[in-house]
């Protein structure tokens, strides 16, 4: 993704950094910026929900497929908001273009550390988990980058507290902005609830998921295997742990060489590398889908194509 409290960090770095040029004068506009940093990660968790599940796929497809068309259609959006709502559905906005930087500028890295993982040889640890590597893998660097900003652990700082906070009237505008987004980019009519109902999910699992104890991540871990017969635990994947420390396995300070495993390009940088380049674009990504005249062609430049995965996404790929 990177996991959900990267990109709530990221996204206060970026508002720090660029407070005076974007829309963030009201609790509300700072809250769907930050909410916008998520992306469109909270529509996986709908997946949960029975009545909505298979709206989930929509989260799959916005993350590999016409990332250009899709800020330009969130963009038509916006535009055509009320008045009312333009400046809550703009921070979202330009909240949104800070997680495609981010997740389009790291992924490929996370990438290289599953394929690597995945193909090593190991018994039992084969291409199939590569979900769940990725993870384990964004939920270290998570873990991380929690006790390098905060010097706190989850035993302190609740992610479904410190996270995802906005009111039902901002998930009211943004259920607009995904609608008519999903409608004109892959035209995929949904249901028009469809973000905020993810976003209840999403929180209420972000509760599930909270502990502060290994015996009981281990226990939720063991009844998982039992129901399930997999040999590895989604709960144990995506739940943090307490963990005192700015480091991570995954994050290459040493500088070692990857590779890209979509293009192959080698590259020696760190996780922190990556986020301070993002970081120090994202100012620039958000004025962009801001400013006056955004559509596809300014889309298309801004992206070059380069879709949520960090892989080429060319403009005439199917909708779904």
């Amino acid at each position: 993704m990177p996991a959900i409290l990267t990109h709530d960090f990221f996204a206060r770095d970026v508002a720090d950094r660029a407070k005076a040029e974007l829309p963030l004068a009201t609790l509300d506009e700072s809250d769907a910026f930050l909410l916008g940093g998520q992306g469109p990660d909270p529509l996986f968790y709908i997946a949960y929900y029975p009545l909505m599940a298979k709206w989930a796929e929509v989260a799959h497809i916005m993350h590999s497929k016409r990332p250009a068309r899709l800020l330009a259609a969130m963009r038509e959006a916006v535009d055509r908001l009320p008045r009312r709502e333009k400046d809550v559905g703009a921070a979202y906005l330009a909240g949104f273009s800070c997680h495609w930087l981010l997740d389009s500028t790291v992924h490929p890295f996370v990438n290289a550390w599953v394929y690597g993982l995945t193909h090593a040889g190991v018994p039992g640890l084969g291409p199939e988990h590569d979900g769940m590597v990725h993870m384990e893998v964004e939920r270290d660097l998570d873990e991380a980058v929690l006790y390098r900003k905060t010097a706190k652990t989850i035993a302190d700082y609740r992610p479904f507290a410190n996270t995802l906070r906005a009111s039902r009237e901002v998930l009211a505008i943004v259920d607009k902005i995904y609608f008519y987004a999903a409608l004109w980019t892959y035209d995929r009519p949904i249901d028009p609830a469809t973000f905020s109902v993810s976003v209840g999910c999403y929180r209420t699992i972000m509760r599930l998921l909270y502990a502060t104890r290994e015996p009981h991540r281990r226990a939720f871990a063991a009844i998982e295997h039992a129901l399930t017969g997999t040999p590895y635990s989604t709960y144990g994947a995506l739940s943090h742990r307490v963990r005192a420390s700015a480091s991570s396995d995954f994050d290459n300070a040493e500088n070692r060489a990857w590779a890209n495993p979509a293009t192959g390009v080698v590259s020696r940088d760190s996780f922190a590398d990556l986020y301070e380049r993002a970081l120090d674009r994202a100012p620039a990504v958000a004025a962009a889908v801001l400013s006056r005249g955004f559509d596809d062609a300014a889309a298309h430049a801004l992206t070059g194509d380069i879709n949520f995965e960090g892989a080429s996404a060319p403009a005439d790929a199917p909708h779904a």
